[in-house]
């Protein structure tokens, strides 16, 4: 599948430079992240990868280029915006509400989204607000498998766990990108596998995109269609899972890493 094939456009990177100072993130990183597919994004240490995650988010500054979403031009718009415009995001750290349980972490990532810019909605919700989270919830642990965990304080969940119930969350909001960074991170052999099914379910049952960014090579492999490879902030290389083993290129810059080696 090439990078511009999928079930409409999802989210784009045209050029997109990021400065910190003297200090080029990421240069002139162009890719396509279409609805219906999986794409990875991938590189060594410091490639420059969560750089680019974060001005396709919104949450770092873009010095030049354009991001769009759903064919929209969206580079100054802020996160939470792109949120409500149907762009949901994990992050390499879990970020749950250990008090809370299993359900209520899920429900919070619906309930944002209705709120919108008025933060009152959250206590004075209606009751038709208040049936679309609880179906919404019961439909996101189905799908992650999770629905015995509904009534577990997140506190007591394993990192698998909490993997999935993050997972169930994005997926309770109204998102058709989904932006996922290093979410295998604290998994083990099988229960990345199980993850990537999920994903790989996820996405041929409701047509979303996902743009992932994970150094797990054998998931990227295993379930990406297309694949974007950065070192030191630039795209080297882009391609079918296959075509980024085969790579000279690919295999040069992740010299050394027992990432590729393993995979």
């Amino acid at each position: 599948m090439r990078a511009d094939q999928g079930r409409g456009p999802g989210l784009e990177a045209r050029g997109v430079t990021v400065r910190y100072g003297g200090l080029v993130a990421a240069d002139s990183v162009t890719l396509s992240a279409p609805l219906g597919r999986i794409t990875g994004l991938i590189g060594p240490n410091g490639a420059g990868k969560t750089t680019t995650f974060s001005a396709c988010s919104g949450t770092a500054p873009v010095s030049s280029g354009s991001v769009h979403l759903f064919g929209e031009e969206v580079t100054g718009v802020p996160p939470q915006i792109r949120g409500q415009r149907g762009l949901g995001r994990t992050f390499q750290r879990m970020e749950l509400f250990d008090s809370l349980t299993v359900a209520d972490n899920v429900g919070l990532g619906l309930e944002a989204g209705l709120a919108g810019s008025k933060p009152w909605r959250h206590l004075l919700g209606n009751k038709g607000d208040k049936a679309r989270i609880v179906a919404r919830v019961q439909e996101s642990l189905r799908r992650c498998g999770i629905e015995d965990l509904a009534q577990v304080t997140a506190g007591e969940l394993s990192t698998g766990q909490g993997r999935l119930v993050e997972l169930a969350r994005v997926l309770a909001g109204n998102f058709r990108m989904l932006l996922l960074d290093e979410p295998s991170s604290g998994l083990d052999r099988a229960e990345t596998a199980r993850f990537g099914a999920i994903l790989r379910n996820t996405v041929a049952e409701t047509g979303c995109g996902i743009l992932l960014v994970e150094h797990d090579m054998s998931l990227v492999l295993n379930i990406c269609d297309y694949v974007y490879v950065l070192d030191f902030g630039k795209l080297i290389f882009e391609g079918t899972p296959a075509q980024i083993v085969a790579s000279q290129e690919v295999q040069a810059a992740y010299l050394g890493s027992a990432d590729l080696e393993a995979s």
